[in-house]
């Protein structure tokens, strides 16, 4: 199974109090690409206390992306206590001007209009939330997550169509190569084994190891009998990641990508002839490269 890491859910629900105070609360989840697990969590001051929890459950469920939680109020004032006066900064206000007025020796007198304007004059509490309401917004959550992953296996599964494909096309193209290796080494085999007959009846006795050593090196330099075992190991081992259990697998096939292409430059440069066979796998594990930053 394959998930993508793109996705958006959204959740309402309506919240009472038991003196008929009501609001609307609107969760919405979405998740981007990422390369690890990015949680932002945009939500009221008096749910802050739930983040950690939010982040717990979050790593538990989506694994990986960038995510962004928004919780919003459509009653602002909902989560927040009676107002109350703020008796001590008031009196602190009234000695601060009546020492003012006795040291400037100002007439008039100090009223309760210019009392209330001042900052911090009424504070205003927030109340904490009951089980009853915290569990209806973790439901949310739990019901917000399973919607976005819904979603993400839907990508998913178009994603690991389209790597599927790419796989079959690497396969072609690898064999391709190979037979054109054989021909190629098959070849020079021949007019290595001319080479050497012709030294040696030039040289007879006298052809050294060194000129020998020489003919068959050439033929090494062009061998890539051994990138191609390696090449189609580690495209075993993509196919294999495709359809495992793991869920988390973004990033291996993204190592195993980078193994794939390490084996195919080597191979263009040992045998410039298949160079254009070369190209065509690099855009393949390119796009796949791609994809795989689309999944968890």
């Amino acid at each position: 199974m394959i998930l993508g890491m793109t996705g958006f859910a959204t959740k309402t629900l309506v919240i009472v109090e038991t003196d008929g105070t009501r609001t609307q609360v609107s969760l919405n989840l979405k998740t981007l690409n990422s390369r690890f697990l990015e949680v932002n969590c945009k939500i009221p001051y008096a749910l802050s206390h739930l983040e950690t929890e939010f982040v717990k459950f979050f790593k538990q469920h989506l694994y990986r992306g960038n995510v962004t939680l928004t919780i919003f109020l459509s009653n602002p004032n909902f989560f927040k206590g009676a107002v109350e006066p703020s008796l001590s900064t008031a009196q602190s206000y009234l000695n601060a001007m009546q020492t003012i007025q006795h040291t400037l020796q100002l007439p008039g007198q100090v009223t309760i209009n210019d009392i209330i304007p001042l900052p911090n004059i009424f504070s205003i509490e927030e109340k904490s939330i009951d089980e009853k309401t915290k569990e209806k917004i973790f439901n949310s959550i739990y019901a917000l997550v399973d919607d976005l992953n819904n979603l993400r296996k839907i990508e998913g599964k178009s994603i690991y169509q389209d790597l599927q494909n790419r796989c079959i096309v690497l396969s072609q193209e690898i064999n391709k190569i190979e037979s054109i290796a054989e021909q190629i080494m098959q070849k020079r085999k021949e007019e290595v084994a001319k080479e050497l007959q012709k030294l040696e009846n030039q040289a007879g006795d006298q052809l050294n190891e060194s000129q020998k050593s020489s003919l068959y090196h050439e033929l090494d330099k062009i061998d890539i009998h051994e990138e191609i075992i390696r090449f189609n190991s580690h495209l075993e081992n993509l196919k294999t990641q495709l359809d495992s259990a793991e869920i988390e697998k973004g990033r291996r096939i993204d190592f195993i990508v980078q193994e794939l292409l390490r084996e195919i430059n080597t191979i263009g440069a040992k045998c410039p002839s298949i160079t254009s066979i070369a190209i065509t796998i690099k855009v393949e594990l390119e796009k796949i490269r791609e994809q795989a930053q689309n999944i968890v």
